[in-house]
């Protein structure tokens, strides 16, 4: 049931039916950090394989495809920027860990210099590894 407003006039009254729903939502949390002092928690959530690949590949289509080949059989646009279906025979693709955090630096003056978080590092690895071409 609704609260109710009441008014002077005497008309009947107005319900507010967000009242009540707003107030049972929030009265447990503000209760919990009442009581103990502490904010609950957040809740992480670790990202799945699925969602990290694609989060990659979107990075990947956004941020590299402009100069890199990103892809199966297409080449590099950028004669200087490699195909990323064959970094794993250049570097450890782990070892781009850090430079992505650290913001990576190449030999041509025209890369942009890309400093990721560590969940799109994590994704551009993901997506990485995924179009690695095997010998």
């Amino acid at each position: 049931s609704a609260e109710m407003e009441f008014n002077m006039s005497g008309r009947v009254p107005r319900k507010r039916k967000w009242v009540l729903p707003v107030i049972a939502l929030a009265a447990p949390l503000w209760l919990a950090g009442a009581c103990n002092g502490e904010q609950p928690a957040p809740q992480s959530v670790e990202p799945t394989y699925d969602e990290l690949l694609s989060e990659g590949t979107s990075m990947a289509e956004v941020l590299c495809a402009g100069c890199h080949a990103i892809g199966a059989r297409d080449e590099s646009i950028h004669p200087s920027a490699p195909a990323f279906r064959d970094l794993s025979d250049r570097v450890e693709l782990d070892a781009l860990r850090e430079p992505f955090m650290e913001g990576i630096l190449t030999s041509h003056p025209d890369m942009p210099e890309w400093q990721f978080e560590p969940r799109h590092v994590d994704a551009l690895l993901t997506y990485l590894e995924s179009v690695q071409t095997r010998d």
